[in-house]
């Protein structure tokens, strides 16, 4: 198939990734023309170029946010709006047997019906307002067909979009591996460093376990990490900076336990893939797709925001085989699996077999007690 792929514009699509839907993309990417597909990336222009990436802005709109306040939401908004529009501009006389947006931006939805093939929408979001908003103007039938990632944010966004199907991310598995080290007796926590992340709770709640703490990912927001996260380090916990993903899988697949702390209800949850697929178990708050993700044989979930919660699933975690993580992982969140089931749907969708109600894919998410 020839597919133009529509990625977000707020971080390029390279590494090291600003987080799990950049790394996401690329690898969605990388699987597609692995498998053959003539791919291109509709991405920032600091993307990877062997992404096969053509810009549509030239670095990632990140770079605007020098600036405060509203005149910082307002310049990136525009420029996104103003890039996306110029795209589909172009994509209204391409040859493209498909699109694919990732985007979560709602110029795709508005015009999707001008494109000469179809239109698939991954959902990673929760309803946000400006997307909410363009589903009121335009009825979801109207704007292609979509995929969700989670059975959760599935019946989230349903009253929008009608019943529609649920292909749960994967992980590469052959990547993300066990370790063959002892484990070294810590907690991991890894990910963008700021506040709906929960970085403070998941040092107190080690600290609370009787565990020291490694810390690995990019700062978001400077303040949080100066006020929330570097007062709470004891000299036993360490901060590893902004990792690249062979040095995180290093750290993740010798760490104990891996602390998953949002402070929202998170769609799906890369980190908790990948860490399973590192043989790692996982101490959650039991928000959003994590309630769908982690289960008893993996990991336990902890009431939100309650470290006492959080500190009893870290010292549980403990006692689980890490081969059992790794096993799950293959056998739920492989990246194999998962493409398999998007290439499914999209010959499903071009053969004209795809059906109004969308269950051509089913979900074989076990939920949590």
């Amino acid at each position: 198939m020839k597919i133009g792929l529509v990625a977000h514009l707020k971080y390029p699509i390279s590494k090291p990734y600003a987080g799990g839907l950049e790394s996401f993309t690329a690898k969605f990417v990388e699987q597609l023309q692995e498998r053959g597909h003539d791919v291109t990336l509709f991405a920032s222009g600091d993307s990877d170029p062997r992404l096969n990436v053509s810009p549509i802005t030239p670095t990632a709109t990140k770079l605007l946010q020098n600036s405060t306040g509203n005149d910082r939401d307002n310049r990136v908004e525009y420029q996104e709006d103003l890039a996306y529009d110029r795209l589909f501009d172009r994509l209204r006389h391409s040859d493209f047997d498909l699109i694919h947006n990732h985007s979560i931006h709602p110029t795709p939805l508005r015009r999707a019906d001008e494109l000469p093939c179809p239109m698939v929408t991954t959902v990673h979001v929760p309803v946000l307002p400006r997307l909410a908003e363009q589903l009121f103007e335009k009825p979801a039938r109207g704007c292609g067909s979509f995929v969700n990632i989670s059975e959760v944010n599935r019946k989230e966004w349903e009253p929008l979009l009608g019943d529609h199907v649920v292909i749960p991310n994967g992980v590469d598995t052959s990547f993300w591996k066990h370790c063959s080290r002892p484990r070294n007796g810590r907690a991991v926590w890894f990910g963008r460093i700021l506040a709906d992340k929960g970085t403070h709770w998941a040092i107190d709640a080690a600290h609370e376990a009787g565990i020291p703490i490694d810390l690995a990912g990019p700062i978001a927001d400077d303040d949080y990490f100066r006020q929330m996260v570097m007062p709470r380090l004891r000299s036993a916990d360490r901060y590893l900076g902004h990792a690249s993903h062979e040095e995180l899988c290093r750290i993740i697949g010798a760490a104990e336990v891996c602390v998953v702390t949002p402070c929202w209800d998170e769609p799906f949850g890369l980190v908790v893939a990948e860490a399973l697929a590192c043989g790692t178990p996982v101490a959650a708050f039991a928000r959003g797709a994590l309630c769908e993700l982690v289960t008893p044989e993996v990991g336990h979930l902890a009431r939100p925001n309650n470290i006492r919660s959080l500190a009893r699933a870290i010292r549980l975690c403990r006692l689980i085989d890490s081969s059992q993580c790794r096993h799950v992982a293959q056998q739920r969140f492989s990246l194999t699996a998962m493409m398999d089931r998007y290439e499914d749907y999209y010959r499903q969708h071009l053969s004209g077999t795809f059906a109004s109600d969308n269950r051509l894919v089913e979900t074989s998410l076990e939920l949590a007690p």
